[in-house]
């Protein structure tokens, strides 16, 4: 069995417009060890959120392979791809995508629902996950009722609903201040620690390496360096094998 959580092999991504073509990704090779905690660097524009997107199969590469769970997603269908997502991978977004017109329970249960768990099952799960991450008191709280940094750890609360393997986080402390951002990276970091969840963050935050057992610098598409972050995990060449 691999090792590692998820794989991408001479990967390229080439989007299409107005008659021309841009390639988003120009042949990343990548391995992210499970267990890690690893942190994609990089300015606007340079790929990490199309890296992230691959990672998680919600894109196909245009060349090369992504491997997750051991499977090579471009060989799935849309089906397989849903079923992948579902139960290997958990998402955090910059803009927390809850519902408002739900409570808190309520968006924390609504992966679980896709997955055909029974209501009461749902219900225990999610207030257990909004109690971990400090939120048990505001579980029937809508969204329009939480701060920003709330309405985040809920969105980390869902992330965990179906007990992922991985958690991607695309830019999780982007609308947050510095209190909150803190908080939010002390979060993924203990899902991490103390649950073994691999953790991807991308970012444009120097700061957020210090939480990370690897970073990967990218720059126009193309991976500049791995290197070691703030918890050392081992050596930042293997990524790269």
């Amino acid at each position: 069995m691999s090792s590692y959580a998820a794989e991408v092999r001479d990967v390229w991504k080439v989007y299409a417009a107005g008659g021309s073509s841009y390639p988003a990704l120009r042949g990343v090779t990548l391995k992210i060890p499970k267990g890690s905690f690893v942190v994609v660097l990089g300015p606007s524009g340079s790929g990490k959120s199309t890296l992230l997107h691959l990672l998680g199969a919600l894109d196909t590469p245009t060349k090369g392979e992504v491997i997750i769970a051991g499977k090579n997603v471009k060989e799935l269908d849309e089906e397989g791809r849903a079923r992948l997502r579902r139960e290997y991978v958990g998402f955090v977004f910059q803009k927390f995508y809850l519902i408002n017109r739900l409570s808190a329970v309520e968006n924390v249960e609504l992966p679980m629902l896709a997955k055909g768990l029974p209501k009461a099952e749902r219900r225990r799960r999610a207030l257990a996950l909004l109690k971990k991450v400090g939120l048990g008191e505001k579980a029937f709280r809508r969204p329009t009722e939480l701060s920003g940094g709330e309405q985040q750890r809920v969105a980390i609360a869902r992330a965990l609903a179906n007990d992922p393997d991985i958690i991607l986080a695309d830019e999780p402390t982007g609308n947050l201040d510095t209190a909150n951002a803190t908080r939010i990276m002390k979060l993924l970091e203990a899902l991490n620690v103390e649950m073994g969840k691999t953790v991807v963050v991308v970012t444009h935050n120097p700061e957020h390496t210090r939480y990370a057992n690897y970073v990967v610098r990218i720059r126009d598409g193309k991976v500049e360096s791995v290197e070691e972050g703030g918890r050392p995990a081992g050596d930042p060449s293997l990524l790269l094998a």
